[in-house]
């Protein structure tokens, strides 16, 4: 068994490190998926009044990968139907093993934030082995991605859905009030309509033109159902990518855009009120939207393929002094033992390492990974001033460090804004800067070195022909 798998690595090392694509159809890409749905009874993310364990499952958990590779770089992208992405000790596991087996080296690894999925944070023995077990899972599906690579064409479409809104209502007098559930669609601001669909095709063979993987990325809390539901399920998520997989034959993957402030309108549906069929429905609707996108989309070989990417840890300050013993008081009691047991350790000198993961593939897209609750403000921002053209904020990724606010938001206060948050003022802000200038880097228009062209000046005069 060990020989076995030590000659499957070197042949996907191989491939890995091979240009097999030629000019014509410089991008690889393949993809793999795995159920990763646990027995029941384990805790539950995302509601804290739960007091129970899972009692089933209504629809499968899972774990995607596609893995894209352009000349010699590879990256896996990896989407899960869970609330977060494992800790930063699984998370680095993951990274040494999927080197170690077929010698690729970038992984982009997102979480939809389900709110029917199982706790991944420390806690009981059989919480640790499930969170080992989602890691023993992504390596899998990596690997095996990683050995199906074909020569493939990609396509971008966009689209608009009108299923979400932003639940924090702004008051004349400066206040907030939570609007959690808006079954009346209320018009509500800022909110982030554009859908984004990503579709790989096959490029040579009998199978050419066949879809290999689509990816979507859509802002909104997969919270259609509530706490009263005990089973496991990826919410309206996994509903719009069975649809699309359904009828395209290959695996959908959800990327979650910045939806820290966003609930569908249907939010916290009670199941005597019909809480899984409203799921249902607003998933179907999704994916027949994304389906109707995709069908108008041109897949085609990329002028230019390279694949850029990034990931750096950027030291965020904690929002107040956690060492000052009156405000540990304040947050022991506002978040329970989650504050005590959990939080407590991952701050240290009042640092938290975040780390903001940025990828680039060729000119047709670009994903900036966040580890967190991002509000939707800064998805905006950063489509108005990338410099790529199709640039996705993607939550949930490489980490959890929960709501990231505008300064706006955070002084304001409500939920998100100062409840259940803990970065500094400015984070946010922080982040999409870091992200921006990591793109325009990317692009070629920011160098790590002076040049002597960068101090020629171009005069107007000159342009205008005087």
């Amino acid at each position: 068994m060990r020989q076995a798998t030590w000659l499957s690595a070197i042949v996907i090392a191989a491939l890995l490190n091979t240009d097999v694509c030629g000019a014509e159809h410089p991008l690889l890409a393949g993809a793999a998926t795995v159920d990763i749905t646990p027995a029941p009874g384990l805790p539950m993310w995302g509601y804290s009044n739960r007091t129970d364990g899972a009692t089933g499952k209504l629809d499968p958990l899972m774990a995607k990968a596609v893995v894209l590779k352009a000349g010699e770089t590879s990256v896996g992208i990896v989407t899960l139907d869970l609330g977060r992405v494992p800790e930063s000790h699984v998370l680095e596991r993951i990274r040494q093993q999927v080197r170690e087996q077929c010698g690729l080296a970038n992984l982009f690894i997102t979480a939809s934030h389900t709110h029917a999925a199982p706790s991944l944070e420390g806690g009981s023995e059989d919480l640790r082995k499930f969170s080992e077990a989602v890691g023993d899972a992504i390596v899998r599906i990596v690997v095996e991605a990683a050995g199906k690579l074909v020569p493939a064409k990609l396509g971008i479409g966009r689209g608009e859905a009108d299923l979400a809104h932003n639940r924090r209502k702004y008051l004349p007098d400066g206040r907030v009030a939570m609007q959690w559930r808006n079954a009346e669609r209320e018009p509500t601001e800022p909110v982030d309509k554009q859908f984004v669909v990503i579709r790989l095709d096959r490029a040579e063979g009998s199978a050419a033109g066949k879809p290999l993987a689509t990816l979507v990325h859509y802002a909104c809390h997969p919270v259609v159902l509530g706490p009263d539901n005990l089973q496991y399920s990826a919410d309206f998520v996994g509903a719009a990518c069975e649809r699309v997989r359904a009828a395209t034959g290959a695996p959908c993957l959800y990327l979650q855009g910045a939806c820290g402030n966003i609930n569908p309108y249907v939010d916290k549906t009670p199941l005597a009120d019909g809480g899984v069929r409203e799921m249902q429905q607003m998933g179907r609707a999704l994916g027949d939207l994304v389906l109707s996108v995709s069908k108008t989309i041109e897949t085609k070989p990329l002028d230019q393929a390279a694949i850029q990417f990034d990931a750096q840890v950027i030291p965020i300050r904690t929002r107040w002094d956690i060492d000052a013993a009156e405000v540990r008081a304040v947050l022991s009691q506002a978040y329970g033992p989650r504050f005590d047991n959990y939080l407590l350790a991952m701050f240290k000198d009042n640092i938290i390492p975040c780390t903001l993961t940025a990828l680039k593939v060729g000119d047709a897209f670009a994903l900036v990974g966040m580890p967190g609750e991002i509000f939707v403000q800064f998805q905006q921002e950063l489509k108005e001033r990338s410099p790529v053209a199709n640039t996705l904020l993607v939550g949930y990724t490489e980490g959890y460090h929960a709501y990231f606010p505008t300064i706006r938001d955070a002084a304001a206060g409500g939920y998100g804004g100062k409840t259940a948050t803990y970065v500094e003022v400015g984070a946010g802000e922080r982040l999409t800067n870091s992200a921006l200038v990591e793109l325009y880097r990317m692009s070629g228009q920011l160098h790590d070195q002076p040049r002597a062209q960068d101090f020629n000046l171009l005069e107007y005069d000159d342009v205008r022909g005087k």
